[in-house]
């Protein structure tokens, strides 16, 4: 008997994922999936019975399955890209399939089947010579069985385990928020809501019902991504992966490291897995984040401190008065700020020429409200939840006596009013009052701008002197 490494370049035209993950699913079940292969350049040589392992190229390389060949002849047939041009194929069965961060690693082989060129495998069909197909073999085998004879879970909710013997134990990394095992069917999750809040979020935490556990993903820099440890919770259940999550809780006694306290099993929600929010990354600028949304399964640790700031999101938009001093909890924040710490003189913009954004409208604001307030007007501000989201919008200013909703600007200029007409239209749509809408300005615009609020139908308010606005 002979072996031959078939190569997949790890392209999900070659490999679709969700053939993959269901082939996974079925080989590990002991189910053996029949499939074609091409072998390179290679003529023949190859019988039935023969072992094939396939070895993922390009990134996360490592062998991610084994099998046999069921049809020693090799026949030319459309290649799998180029339609134009021919291939050569093998008639296999897959015996085992692995998900790719199961994979048998390159690094792994280099040093266990060290007579084999690891590195200069360049096409599949390449033969494995003695004595490294042997190794081979043995190696693979003792790493399925290793990865099929997981360490039974016993580590009770509620309970403490450091990452160093969660590690011993189940597997997994050492950092890291996301650590899939690939020695046990588990992934590992840690939240600590300290260490969000650095960067200016924290969504993680159970929902107000105790239904849902928040989850952000990982990601430090731009947009996440749907791969690696935010793919491995995705498609834990698809993968036979419990998600099994743990809480930052205080640090260890003369130590940073940090305690961390098992909350229990989870699963990923199956009608609504995850939403994208926005939160800034750790060079402040803004970005979206996956934040999951995890389903208990059997019995969970829920506490009050572990409950999440934002909150789930609804499916439908809640909007509410609340009064101006109101305290308002800006995402990242464990703590309420009042009104006047949110809008204060200037605020840091990463990307900025200037580097700083001047905001006058605090003082604007201010000043308006006190104007309407003296001529016995009640004023409030918006609270607003736009379905699906997890943040709340805050609106300037509300004028409750006549059904007007305010957005104040520091500057009359086009790009600050674009803006506030923007928010306006935002806003509005989800008050039932249906309020009048006014831009509030520090002094009158260009008359293309009162001719583009008169369009929409938004009224103009500036300041002509200390204590006095015209309205047009």
């Amino acid at each position: 008997m002979s072996t031959f490494i078939l190569t997949w370049d790890g392209s999900e035209s070659v490999y679709p994922p969700k053939e993959y993950q269901a082939h996974v699913a079925a080989t590990r079940r002991g189910r053996n999936v029949p499939s074609t292969w091409s072998v390179g350049s290679r003529r023949g040589g190859m019988s039935v019975g023969d072992r094939v392992f396939l070895l993922r190229q390009n990134t996360d390389r490592g062998i991610v399955g084994s099998g046999r060949v069921r049809n020693e002849e090799v026949f030319e047939g459309q290649h799998w890209e180029d339609r134009t041009r021919t291939a050569r194929y093998v008639r296999i069965t897959w015996e085992r399939l692995l998900p790719i961060d199961e994979r048998l690693t390159v690094d792994e082989l280099r040093e266990r089947v060290p007579s084999h060129h690891w590195h200069a495998i360049l096409a599949s069909g390449q033969q494995v010579y003695p004595p490294a197909d042997a190794a081979l073999e043995t190696l693979w085998l003792a790493h399925v069985a290793r990865l099929s004879s997981p360490s039974t879970w016993d580590t009770p909710v509620g309970a403490t385990l450091s990452r160093e013997h969660r590690m011993a134990r189940y597997g997994g990394g050492k950092y890291g928020g996301i650590q899939p095992s690939r020695i046990t069917h588990n992934v590992f999750l840690y939240s600590d809501p300290q260490a969000g809040s650095l960067y200016g979020h924290n969504y993680d935490g159970w929902s107000a019902d105790g239904s849902v556990f928040l989850y952000t993903g990982e990601g430090r820099r731009g947009h996440q991504r749907m791969r690696e440890g935010n793919a491995a919770i995705l498609r834990h259940q698809q993968d036979g992966r419990a998600l099994r999550l743990f809480v930052a809780d205080g640090t260890q006694p003369e130590s940073t490291a940090k305690v961390q306290l098992y909350l229990g099993e989870f699963r990923i929600d199956p009608d609504e897995p995850y939403l994208t929010a926005e939160a800034p990354d750790v060079d402040g600028n803004a970005r979206n984040v996956f934040v999951f949304r995890l389903r208990p399964v059997g019995k969970v640790l829920r506490r009050d401190q572990d409950a999440s700031d934002t909150g789930d999101a609804s499916s439908k938009a809640t909007a509410e008065p609340v009064p101006v001093e109101a305290a308002v909890t800006p995402t990242g924040s464990a703590d309420a700020v009042p009104l006047e710490a949110l809008v204060t003189n200037s605020y840091a913009v990463a990307g900025s020429t200037s580097g700083t954004a001047v905001k006058w409208e605090a003082e604007l604001v201010d000043r308006y409200r006190a104007h309407l307030e003296g001529l016995g007007h009640a004023c409030a501000r918006y609270r607003i939840r736009p379905p699906g989201e997890l943040r709340d919008l805050y609106t300037d200013l509300f004028d409750q006596t006549e059904n007007v909703l305010y957005e104040a600007k520091g500057l009359a200029t086009r790009e600050a009013i674009r803006m506030a007409v923007g928010q306006l239209l935002d806003y509005s749509r989800h008050i039932t009052t249906s309020p009048t809408l006014a831009v509030l300005l520090p002094g009158r615009p260009a008359d293309d701008l009162l001719d583009l609020l008169q369009g929409q139908e938004i009224r103009c308010v500036y300041e002509t002197g200390h204590g006095q606005y015209a309205v047009i």
